[in-house]
């Protein structure tokens, strides 16, 4: 995959084809972000056909690179959700939570833990929160023990092994008329500049006008680390599985080179190296997210 709410589709496909359960199958999220963003959704994912095609094409309206998972819990894919997010023996106690969808629209999402209140909640004529799903949630590191009886998804952010949450690499502008420029410029409260944070801003760039999204999450190369540093993160990871005895049914992997989580010099070293690893324990059958273009449509180009 090139960015993350693109195992949306891939968690669809694996159990069309049998490589995962339609539903229940375990989550081991291996990230420098838990993904968890709760987003409104435009069209209900209720309204989803077992039909790959949309599910296509939905994914990439509907869903931003953080805000894939809580649909999928809620669609009843992951009930099992394990956050592999550092580099040592840290194993968080395993948490029973909820996703529910705002009167039952499935369009925007809640979650919370479980809880003895829990039913009477759900019997109040006052609740506004229906097609409940259930899950558990864990956040453990590389030094932990894992293990689980359902079926395995592994699904592999190559920023877990170096990243720049900066942003910096990213290409964020987009060319406007002169009129929306001027609008932009003139006009101290248009939408776009009383956002929450000041990530857009405008340029005249050779007679050409441009708008430009920075969001500054935190300084560039924070956390950006050494090929050594990279080489040993891996070799733990493998190793993580192999003790753990783990075979996943389906492995995804995110670039995230576009959105710049990844940097951009880094991810092809990142990406052989990993998969180097993984052919040690595993029978690789590599596809790139742009051969199911042909097969399932969309706009969008075809990336190597």
């Amino acid at each position: 995959m090139e960015e993350h709410h693109e195992a949306f589709f891939i968690w669809n496909y694996g159990y069309f084809k049998g490589l995962i359960n339609p539903f229940g199958n375990t989550l081991l999220h291996v990230d420098s972000h838990e993904d968890m963003v709760i987003a409104r959704l435009i069209s209900s994912v209720d309204e989803l056909e077992d039909d790959l095609g949309k599910i296509y094409e939905y994914g990439y309206r509907e869903f931003g690179i953080a805000s894939f998972i809580i649909p999928a819990i809620y669609r009843g894919i992951i009930n099992n959700y394990t956050f592999l997010s550092r580099y040592d023996a840290y194993s968080e106690k395993r948490i029973n939570k909820y996703v529910a969808s705002y009167r039952s629209q499935g369009t925007f999402f809640k979650t919370g833990e479980v809880n003895p209140l829990l039913r009477l909640q759900l019997q109040s004529q006052e609740n506004q929160w229906g097609n409940y799903q259930f899950y558990s949630y864990q956040e453990i590191g590389l030094a932990s023990q894992f293990s689980t009886s359902q079926s395995l998804i592994l699904d592999i952010d190559l920023d877990f092994f170096s990243c720049d949450n900066s942003l910096s690499s990213a290409k964020t502008k987009i060319e406007i008329s002169k009129e929306a420029y001027l609008e932009f410029k003139t006009n101290r409260y248009h939408p776009f500049r009383i956002m929450p944070a000041a990530a857009l801003s405008a340029e005249e760039e050779s007679g050409r006008y441009y708008l430009l999204y920075r969001e500054w999450q935190e300084v560039p190369d924070l956390k950006k680390v050494s090929e050594d540093v990279i080489d040993r993160r891996i070799n733990s990871l493998v190793r993580f599985l192999q003790e753990n005895d783990l075979k996943p049914g389906l492995i995804d992997i995110c670039r995230s080179r576009f959105s710049g989580y990844t940097p951009i010099e880094q991810w092809k070293y990142i990406e052989n190296k990993l998969l180097k690893g993984l052919a040690q324990l595993y029978n690789l059958k590599i596809f790139h997210i742009s051969d199911f273009e042909r097969i399932y449509g969309g706009h969008h180009e075809n990336i190597s």
